[in-house]
């Protein structure tokens, strides 16, 4: 096989950072809708069917029995965890770690957030995903439903665009 070859097909096996962090913060965004659809209900206080709701569009009960859907839910955000954990520290090589990786990242997000000397840019963008989180997590629990499209759009409008204007000001 050709050097290009096998270059193009490790970089299949070596995803990059930031994909890995969006399965990450996919996988814990599920695990947390899994605890919430369990415990309270995540559809206006009742529990939402998995399979119902990404099919039809919504299917919710009053029962809390735990069923197959609650499992493959778990399953699948488990999975995306893994992946963006495992990406990450493949991303990262075996010589650092990745609790210190993590750790970093989250300091220098708080650096970016509280910073106002040289980085007008960062800062904005550090704000808009805050306002999302924050948005997305006064809405569902002031109003009692998790799934809801609207909060859905401007919750994440709010984040990409300011996940987007972080990586613009990191390669500026």
């Amino acid at each position: 096989m050709s050097d290009d070859a096998l270059e193009w097909k490790g970089s299949l096996f070596r995803p990059s950072m930031t994909l890995s962090r969006i399965l990450l913060v996919l996988g814990i965004w599920g695990l947390i809708l899994n605890v919430v659809n369990l415990t309270i209900g995540a559809y206006s206080g009742k529990k939402a069917l998995w399979s119902g709701f990404f099919l039809s569009g919504a299917s919710n009960t009053n029962s809390t029995v735990l069923v197959l859907d609650d499992l493959v839910f778990l399953f699948v955000s488990l999975s995306f965890c893994s992946l963006g954990l495992m990406g990450m520290r493949n991303a990262l090589g075996e010589e650092n770690g990745l609790l210190e990786s993590i750790s970093s990242d989250i300091n220098s997000f708080t650096d970016k957030l509280f910073s106002l000397k040289d980085d007008y840019l960062s800062t904005f963008g550090s704000w808009l995903i805050v306002s999302g989180i924050t948005f997305y997590f006064f809405w569902s629990i002031f109003n009692e439903t998790w799934l809801d499209p609207g909060v859905y759009s401007v919750m994440i409008s709010l984040i990409s665009f300011g996940y987007g204007i972080l990586i613009f000001a990191d390669y500026e």
